[in-house]
């Protein structure tokens, strides 16, 4: 019987000791998996990097294009549609008569526009205030004023392009960059 025990005793060392050695295989064989899927998992993001970089210097000219052209004309365009949809809200909403102040360069096309708007000249007086930009404007009435500053949405986006352009030269992560884009 003695035998018999210490027959089962080898044989549930020896189990053991395979299993231990199949364990051991297993999680070498798993490490280096894992550590295959990370070298990969980080060249691929150096490549996508790679790629986000080179994409993105070759739209650098037209990006550029369209903040330094193509925006500042649409803003110069809708600039005064706009301001005459803010001064129509303005007295739509019961105000009797108003104050605009415009650039200088902007007082005789806003007050021709008001006229062909059929608001009359007693109910809009246009002021010219030399520190406003072309696209800037003050709305004022009894007690309250209103701003449009295109040309500070214009500054903002011109900002926003060059912080998004430095970030992506400098090589930051995605986080980076759209903490950058979110200002």
């Amino acid at each position: 019987m003695a035998s018999v025990d210490h027959a089962n005793d080898r044989f549930d060392d020896g189990y053991n000791a395979g299993w231990d050695d199949a364990m051991a295989q297993v999680e070498a064989e798993q490490s280096r998996v894992a550590a295959q899927l990370a070298e990969r998992l980080t060249g691929l993001e150096r490549d996508q990097r790679a790629a986000m970089t080179t994409a993105l210097m070759t739209l650098e000219p037209a990006l550029r294009d369209v903040f330094d052209k193509l925006l500042p004309s649409t803003v110069e365009r809708a600039f005064l549609p706009i301001l005459l949809e803010e001064v129509e809200a303005v007295l739509d909403a019961g105000t009797e008569c108003l104050t605009l102040v415009v650039a200088p360069e902007d007082a005789a096309p806003v007050a021709r526009l008001l006229e062909r708007g059929g608001i009359a000249a007693e109910r809009v007086t246009v002021t010219s205030e030399p520190v406003l930009s072309m696209s800037q404007a003050l709305i004022r009435w009894t007690g309250q004023e209103r701003q449009i500053d295109l040309e500070g949405v214009l500054t903002a986006l011109d900002d926003a392009l060059e912080t998004f352009l430095a970030t992506m030269d400098r090589g930051q992560d995605a986080a980076g960059v759209k903490e950058a884009l979110n200002g």
